[in-house]
């Protein structure tokens, strides 16, 4: 495998604490989630890792679509992720990804996209097997027959 990019993240204080880059040109201060017993006065890891995950999906799709020359005008994804305890009292997540496509495409063609991408996409590689992932594809101008 060849390389591709490499970055350090620095955190410091756990999930009421704050992160930043290596290079000082990301720092955020977190919070705990009200959900969790904290404030909830500022984001936390799972808003970051939703986020994140979606903008690399999103770069995914339009990756795969570009390369097979597909009419897609526009595509966003919106990631609803969820935290469970299981019976163990460990915590698990589960994560659904609604991209909403714009273009003359239709539904069997967007879904054959968002499981392309999913074969792609680094994140959904790295979570396979041990967090639960839903796709759906929303078609912004449905093609009508």
């Amino acid at each position: 495998m060849d390389l591709v990019y490499k970055t350090t993240m620095l955190t410091q204080g756990g999930r009421g604490g704050q992160v930043q880059s290596e290079d000082g040109s990301f720092k955020l201060k977190l919070a705990v989630p009200k959900e969790m017993g904290g404030s909830g006065e500022g984001p936390n890891p799972e808003m970051l890792f939703a986020g994140a995950f979606a903008a690399c999906f999103e770069h995914s799709i339009r990756h795969i679509a570009k390369a097979d020359k597909l009419p897609l005008r526009g595509c966003y994804v919106e990631a609803t992720l969820s935290m469970y305890v299981n019976f163990e009292g460990a915590y698990r997540m589960a994560l659904s990804l609604t991209a909403t496509l714009a273009g003359p495409l239709d539904q069997v063609t967007a879904d054959n996209l968002m499981e392309r991408a999913k074969g792609i996409c680094p994140y959904a590689d790295a979570t396979k097997n041990n967090m639960s992932l839903n796709l759906k594809a929303v078609l912004d101008t449905p093609v009508t027959a």
